[in-house]
């Protein structure tokens, strides 16, 4: 059954890539320079995201999320013990995950931008604000990053245990984009009909619609000196 579309998933692979370089290349005064770059990429990258969560297929919109604490920690629970019934689109404690990486992505690419390595490079906009705001803003830049690396750690070991525990491979479904039909699957709060329904085709307008202004944004942020 088809359940992530193509942008989506070109989306999530494409973050890692550039997530796992933003974390090399912040520790490489050689990389300095292409750590801001990464950034601006990533800066683009979210911004799709977040435009698609709106205009993308069934799975893809923030409206089929389960954006409940209490619901999260429920299920949670529940997997830690060992129940488990498979979804098709993002699970409560799968749609937290989302919004809140995607929330701290967003501080984290902006608190770059403000701030300074102390060497060489400055980001676009560490001029416009005051030296004790710039330091505030690397300070949490870098406890930021601790916390994104912790909580990817987190997703990791869930795909894991998906994988282990439930024989439920998640990896395939993010590459191919189909997930098996199952008799006992629970409905995603985006099913709207309550029916074990495919998603739609992906619309070209709403995909350019989606694209343009996070390439524009890009473009804008390679044209600021650093």
């Amino acid at each position: 059954m088809k359940v992530w579309d193509l942008p989506t998933r070109l989306f999530h692979w494409s973050l890692a890539i550039l997530f796992i370089f933003m974390i090399i290349s912040g520790e490489s005064d050689d990389l300095m320079e292409w750590h801001f770059y990464t950034g601006y990429l990533l800066t683009g990258l979210i911004t799709f995201r977040l435009i698609w969560g709106f205009l993308g297929t069934r799975y893809a919109r923030f409206s089929a999320f389960t954006l409940n604490p209490i619901a999260s920690i429920r299920y949670t629970n529940k997997l830690l013990r060992g129940q488990h019934k498979p979804l098709y689109g993002h699970t409560p404690a799968g749609s937290m995950m989302v919004v809140v990486l995607l929330s701290l992505l967003a501080v984290q690419l902006s608190t770059g931008m403000l701030s300074t390595d102390d060497i060489i490079w400055n980001g676009p906009f560490y001029n416009s604000i005051s030296e004790s705001s710039a330091e505030l803003a690397g300070e949490i830049h870098e406890s930021i990053q601790l916390l994104l690396q912790f909580l990817v750690g987190l997703h990791i070991l869930a795909i894991i245990l998906y994988k282990v525990k439930f024989k439920e491979s998640l990896l395939p479904a993010m590459l191919h984009g189909k997930k098996p039909k199952h008799g006992n699957t629970e409905h995603s709060k985006g099913d709207k009909a309550g029916l074990d329904e495919e998603r739609e085709s992906t619309s070209l307008t709403k995909l350019i619609m989606s694209t343009i202004p996070a390439v524009g944004l890009t473009y804008w942020l390679f044209t600021l000196p650093i």
